[in-house]
């Protein structure tokens, strides 16, 4: 009975594992029309608070892990390429990056902070949209350290003056200083939220820690939200938005 269940338990951790870290991207044929019309009006609603405010270097977190944040960075960068705009995103998490899962490459931006290699020898080209990755590289024994360098705000700045638009993958907020340390590098910010799962003060203190890094919370959003029980209406029965900074969307992967 015990190895039975041992068994199931580790059936269990596996599922959970392959389905967080899946990447489920807008580019992919088989993405439902209301999958990659959410992450285009999102996008649009990025380029709207563009105009009224210099907005390239957009740093992407969570409260905890597993709510969404790398899925949604990747259609974001995804869908601002759509458009016609040149986007890079670059893999900010050194401790658990997820973006590798999208699409392969050697080297990251360890590598880089670290000299091995330069900054477009690490750039590579998505194979199925215009979008640029900067994957994360090897896991440095000290993240913070490499986050927090002079070599990473001249990293920042230069993809700011390359790319129309730069988002950055960063760890969650709370419990890790990283998102305080590129926030002095970053032009805003966009906190990711997973419906009836976040508790609401760890939200506020999320919001608070983002704030407190001098970073402007450009809105948040609301994964596996439901707007609507109609299936019949699928559009909004996955997504739902209004705005003012804050999107409502469902995660898909």
């Amino acid at each position: 009975m015990s190895n039975e269940v041992s068994t199931k338990k580790k059936h269990r951790k596996r599922k959970h594992h392959t389905t967080v870290k899946q990447v489920f991207s807008i580019s992919n044929p088989n993405a439902p029309t209301y999958y990659v019309e959410a992450f285009k009006m999102i996008a649009s609603n990025i380029e709207f608070i563009a105009v009224a405010q210099e907005c390239k270097s957009i740093l992407v977190t969570s409260t905890i892990q597993d709510e969404g944040k790398t899925n949604l960075s990747i259609n974001l960068a995804i869908a601002l390429s759509g458009y016609g705009k040149k986007v890079c995103i670059v893999d900010c998490d050194l401790r658990m990056p997820s973006i590798h899962r999208l699409q392969r490459h050697s080297v990251g931006l360890t590598h880089v902070l670290k000299g091995e290699v330069t900054l477009d020898e690490a750039i590579f080209k998505h194979d199925d949209s215009d979008l640029n990755i900067l994957l994360g590289g090897v896991i440095p024994p000290n993240p913070t350290e490499l986050l927090s360098s002079v070599k990473m705000q001249k990293v920042v700045e230069a993809l700011a003056e390359k790319y129309d638009y730069v988002i950055y993958d960063t760890p969650p907020c709370l419990g890790i200083s990283d998102v305080s340390v590129l926030g002095k590098y970053m032009d805003g910010a966009i906190l990711v939220i997973k419906h009836d799962s976040t508790d609401k003060r760890m939200v506020e203190r999320s919001k608070a820690n983002i704030e407190n890094a001098g970073l402007k919370v450009l809105g948040a959003i609301l994964m596996e939200y439901k707007v609507d029980s109609d299936v019949s209406n699928s559009y909004y029965y996955k997504y739902g938005y209004k705005y003012g900074g804050y999107y409502y969307g469902e995660k898909e992967d």
